[in-house]
């Protein structure tokens, strides 16, 4: 630490702007002479964090947490407390006078500035290279190729990293950079067997990653010639100046105006990035070669309500944005996805349908639970029923990320209905997936559910019920077979096993014509079946079998009864159409009065 003057310290706070400072991390709103905000030190939905102007200071009344400008710096980017005096110092443009007293921190403050001195000297250097040295030709071509000019690659500074090793070194000698300061800031790799250090980047072409205040703390290289043994991204390693579980490249540059605008684009790469702010949406971010951490979903959501992600069209970006959405759902941030055509990235399609067209992606962004079921809808057979059980299991695994238990109904009743299964199914999906989430991490091994058992917990619960008594008593299967199955089959979801039932010819009594009709079923129904086949003997006999029955057919009336209810609030409709809705709604109503009164006698 080192002691500065009171009085250059209240002449630092006192020209530090504590609205604007906290404003540019923090989405903040007026509240009478106060600015109010979600607080950035713990999660909270409703702002209890608190700016006060005419004291140049903060209060979060939920945690606790509070100060001036100094302690909001070093609370929320792990500022020393002289580093934060010196920012704040030199943007107000005060000189500091200080003295040493803590040889030990002022040791790592300054080891810090070093870093950061070294990150902005070689990015420059980069810069240089690309711009001036034959030995950039191919890194050029590959940015005119990208549509990338040279006014956009000085405005972010690219750069190329040169192969060969000795232009770094002379150019390390001309800095005074010694080599113990290049390998901390990553810049260098010391190889033990060859007894020397080598550039970490090489042939490459550079981006700078700058923190939240624009300096330059690390890079990330791309590979400009094919190389089956390196990545084509290559990020700098942790350093104590830079995390890449902490950073979001652009963010210096786009924190302003996602606050502005309330909504964050969320690109997979730089170029994309870069390319998205030249052409005006400068509220595009990306991450760093890695997954979305909590650390980036809390930065976010202190700006922004709403997170468009803007993803290739492959089956990497839809896995990119899956996991994106399992980090920042719970967080309560409302996750859409930008549909792109197939083949295409941010970037290209700019460059091919323009900026008015792509804002008209960006505002039509379908909700991420919708987008991932009409990619599942698309891309898998939903008559199958194997197929929509394991459907329903990876919508569950996202369903039960909203922390919101409204959003999560609401949601829950979307899946149900374009699935074809009933909200129950669904629900039980999602509480199951929750329960294995919160067991995640426990020493005990959970077994994973066959196929079997997974069309089981698809289905009915009456239906089941009608299933086991009709495979343990020959009386009420010759009793099912009897009955009307059309409508009931085809308008209520959850009963494929009970359809397989009540079509089979087969006889019950006999164990081996049973055995005989699941083998020319599909493995995942013979094991279901199979399943019921070998549980307890369903208790009750034919009078649980019929008030099982009109169970079913209550569910039934009662599901079409909503569905016309649902189309009855549907804009567009005549006056003849709204009454002849009206008309049957009545007439379900009343058989649904009828069956309701049955079921009531059957058990008295």
């Amino acid at each position: 630490m080192s002691r500065v003057p009171e009085e250059t310290l209240q002449q630092i706070l006192a020209s530090t702007d504590i609205v604007d400072l906290i404003g540019r991390t923090v989405k903040l709103r007026r509240a009478g002479t106060n600015w109010v905000g979600l607080c950035p030190f713990h999660n909270e939905k409703s702002p209890s964090f608190n700016v006060r102007p005419s004291t140049n200071s903060y209060h979060c009344f939920g945690c606790g947490a509070g100060g001036n400008a100094f302690r909001f710096l070093m609370n929320n980017e792990g500022l020393t407390f002289m580093e934060a005096v010196k920012r704040l110092g030199d943007s107000a443009g005060i000189r500091i006078q200080e003295e040493v007293w803590d040889a030990n921190a002022e040791k790592e403050a300054k080891h810090r500035t070093q870093l950061i001195r070294v990150h902005q000297e070689i990015a420059e250097w980069y810069h240089q290279l690309l711009m001036k040295s034959p030995l950039a030709a191919a890194a050029r071509d590959y940015l005119k190729g990208r549509g990338i000019n040279s006014a956009v690659a000085k405005n972010w500074l690219l750069g190329y990293s040169p192969t060969n090793s000795q232009l770094m070194r002379q150019w390390a000698t001309e800095q005074k950079f010694g080599r113990q300061i290049l390998i901390d800031a990553g810049i260098l790799i010391f190889s033990e067997e060859r007894g020397d250090a080598y550039p970490r980047f090489r042939d490459r072409l550079m981006f700078p990653i700058r923190n939240d205040n624009g300096d330059v703390i690390a890079f990330s290289g791309r590979l400009l010639q094919a190389d089956a043994k390196a990545a084509k991204y290559l990020n700098s390693p942790e350093t104590p100046i830079f995390s890449k579980s902490k950073v979001l490249f652009g963010f210096d540059r786009a924190k302003r105006n996602i606050s502005k605008a309330g909504r964050t684009i969320v690109c997979e790469g730089q170029i994309d990035t870069l390319m998205l702010h030249e052409a005006g949406f400068t509220n595009a971010i990306a991450g760093q070669g890695t997954a979305f951490t909590e650390v980036h979903a809390k930065h976010l959501k202190r700006l922004a309500d709403e997170i468009v992600l803007c993803y290739d069209s492959d089956n990497a970006g839809l896995k990119a944005a899956e996991r994106a959405f399992q980090v920042l759902a719970p967080t309560g941030l409302v996750i859409k996805v930008a549909g792109l055509p197939r083949g295409e990235d941010p970037d290209s399609l700019l460059r091919k349908e323009g900026a008015e067209a792509f804002s008209k992606r960006i505002e039509a962004a379908e909700y991420f639970i919708d987008f991932q079921l009409e990619h599942l809808a698309r891309t898998r057979d939903l008559n199958d029923m194997g197929q929509k059980v394991k459907v329903v299991q990876e919508m569950a695994v996202n369903v039960h990320l909203f922390p919101e238990p409204v959003k999560k109904q609401a949601t829950i009743m979307r899946v149900a209905y374009k699935l074809g299964l009933s909200e129950e199914v669904v629900r039980n999906f999602v509480e199951r997936s929750q329960l294995k989430a919160e067991r995640k991490g426990s020493k005990t091994d959970q077994p994973t559910q066959t196929s079997g058992q997974q069309i089981i917990a698809a289905q009915d619960k009456n239906a089941l019920d009608i299933v086991r008594l009709a495979l343990a008593d020959a009386q009420v299967l010759d009793w099912l077979r009897h009955q009307e199955h059309d409508e009931v089959l085809r308008d209520v979801p959850g009963t494929e096993l009970l359809a397989l039932v009540w079509r089979g010819k087969f006889d019950s009594v006999d164990p081996v014509a049973v055995n005989v009709y699941l083998t020319t079923l599909q493995p995942d129904e013979e094991s279901a079946l199979n399943q019921l086949l070998h549980e307890s003997s369903a208790s009750g006999g034919l009078a649980a079998a019929e008030h099982a029955f009109g169970a079913l057919e209550l569910t039934r009336l009662q599901m079409l009864k909503l569905r016309l209810q649902t189309h009855l609030k549907q804009p567009g409709l005549t006056p003849e159409d709204i009454a002849e809705l009206q008309r049957e709604i009545w007439a379900l109503h009343q058989e649904i009065n009828k069956v309701q009164q049955q079921m009531v006698k059957r058990e008295m």
